[in-house]
């Protein structure tokens, strides 16, 4: 009677560890859809540069990206589907058309959920470039 108590005790605390990691894992790939989003909205926010011949060049501003990102995340209502999403960084790759979004989360995973009782942080990342095409 003791054995089975104690393995069905610990049953029921490995079916609650591997429910916790795959909450934790579905909301980090919810939240690196959004920021595939975010980055996408922020990468064609660009300037145009025509120079003195037919040749024009994009360029990106930190700025506007991180501002385009922003805007993307009010206008899905993100941080509806998450807690204490923010952005960690946005900005733009050396070559000036590429951008990154870094975003931030928690996720309070359930049942174990009074063992981290500030739930688990997760950061994701997304890059996205823009080209100029005939």
């Amino acid at each position: 009677m003791i054995l089975i108590i104690g393995m069905v005790a610990i049953s029921l605390l490995a079916i609650s560890v591997v429910l916790a990691a795959t909450a934790v894992n579905v909301q980090a790939h919810k939240l690196l859809s959004v920021a595939d989003g975010a980055v996408a909205a922020a990468a064609d926010n660009f300037e145009l540069s025509a120079g003195g011949g037919e040749i024009a060049s994009l360029r990106l501003q930190p700025s506007e990206v991180r501002n385009a990102a922003e805007k993307y995340l009010a206008d899905i209502d993100a941080r509806a589907g998450f807690s204490n999403l923010r952005i960690v960084s946005a900005g733009v790759e050396p070559d000036g058309v590429t951008a990154h979004v870094r975003l931030g989360a928690v996720v309070h995973p359930p049942i174990i959920g009074w063992v981290v009782p500030r739930g688990v942080s997760i950061h994701v990342e997304s890059h996205a470039r823009t080209l100029l095409s005939r």
